[in-house]
């Protein structure tokens, strides 16, 4: 095992899957596309003035970009799902956005977008309307590997833990991570770090202050419940599970970014410690043989938590200077997941990578403890030195 830690440098890395985007052109009004809004149908503000479909066959949601947009304050654009017993839709009024920008992702096999207004004789030298200039189908996976050890994937959907009362209210603090990096979109896996509303991830997923704008955090992106029947939720797709998440918006703060030690920490809001609690760093890190779980967004899926392997309960299997070893399984975008021991619910290790026949690696917490003491970072409740203070 000891060998395999020393040569995980050497063959962690693979090419990236791009994220496709799909080209369109479509909209209406802003002068060189028209009158706005179109000249029929406007007679009630609860009739489509404008609509547009698409059917998703490139991945398995949708995220529109619009380069241009300038409505009325009352007027909007709802993109909403066509897919049977699905209700799921996005508003976005004139009030609240303008120019180019991106939508939030949409799960579903084919949408709508359609126009409703509210000012049927708006002046068309005001140019209102919209442009869509296509959109993003599926995510760009991060050039490192990740693993299922054994060839099954031994997770579940985070609800399905409930019968530990300790574990499951751990998960609480994990979030899946949308992030845009420059017009291509990978999602990761990241968590509250101590009382103050940080937030620690791997740094291949974050690295600079810019791919913090227009990031995407959402907490509680999880099945209602565990499935145990046909017709039941999973949130085994891409962005899956997002009725119920709780996105953060907001300006984070890039704390620090570690080269080295590939984590990087970003501040966000209090309120959500206070609301999702929070994970602590181990101090004195890993010990070999101790069982272990990991919480994660694996894929941009729902959240999901392991604590098995093929013989039976995780474990930590070997360290070196940096890494902890486990066969905990993962893949792609569970990148910064916390490995928590399954007897103190510590961090003892951030996930990062893997070989493609197992192990899988996360960077132990006495590591981070101590980088972060060497460059004076102060993050209240982040640490635990001692059982008492888990």
């Amino acid at each position: 095992m000891l060998c395999l830690l020393a040569l995980l440098h050497c063959v962690l890395l693979f090419f990236p899957a791009r994220a496709a985007f799909i080209p369109l052109s479509f909209g209406v009004g802003r002068c060189s596309l028209g009158d706005y809004p179109p000249a029929t149908n406007h007679a009630s503000c609860h009739v489509a003035t404008y609509r547009y479909t698409i059917d998703l066959v490139q991945g398995p949601f949708a995220i529109l970009r619009f380069s241009s947009f300038f409505l009325p304050d009352d007027d909007f654009v709802l993109v909403r799902s066509l897919d049977a017993n699905s209700s799921k839709k996005l508003r976005l009024s004139g009030r609240n956005h303008r120019g180019a920008f991106d939508a939030p992702p949409i799960v579903a096999t084919s949408i709508a977008i359609e126009l409703y207004t509210h000012a049927p004789n708006a002046s068309s030298q005001s140019c209102y309307g919209f442009q869509a200039s296509g959109y993003t189908a599926n995510l760009m996976e991060e050039a490192h590997e990740e693993s299922l050890c054994g060839g099954v994937d031994r997770t579940l959907e985070a609800p399905c833990y409930k019968y530990n009362t300790l574990m499951f209210a751990r998960s609480d603090a994990v979030a899946r991570l949308l992030i845009n990096k420059n017009g291509a979109y990978t999602a990761c896996t990241g968590w509250l770090l101590g009382s103050e509303g940080h937030l620690i991830t791997y740094r291949d997923c974050i690295s600079a202050q810019e791919h913090t704008y227009r990031m995407q955090v959402d907490f509680n992106a999880q099945a209602p419940t565990c499935p145990s029947k046909a017709g039941d939720i999973v949130c085994t797709k891409p962005m899956a599970c997002g009725k119920a998440r709780d996105t953060y918006i907001g300006s984070p703060r890039l704390v620090v970014s570690s080269a080295t030690f590939n984590y990087t920490i970003i501040q966000l809001d209090k309120t959500l410690a206070d609301k999702y609690r929070y994970l602590k760093l181990r101090v004195a890190g890993p010990v070999l043989a101790e069982s272990i779980y990991i919480v994660q967004h694996p894929l941009g899926y729902g959240k999901r938590i392991s604590d098995k392997t093929a013989a039976g309960k995780a474990t930590i299997e070997a360290t070196n200077g940096k890494d902890a070893a486990y066969r905990l399984d993962t893949q792609g975008m569970s990148s910064g997941s916390p490995v928590l021991s399954s007897t103190d619910h510590t961090v003892v290790a951030m996930h990062y990578g893997g070989l493609a026949a197992c192990p899988n690696f996360g960077i132990r917490s006495d590591v981070i403890v101590s980088d972060l003491q060497a460059r004076k970072i102060n993050i209240p409740n982040a640490f635990v030195y001692t059982p008492a203070d888990a």
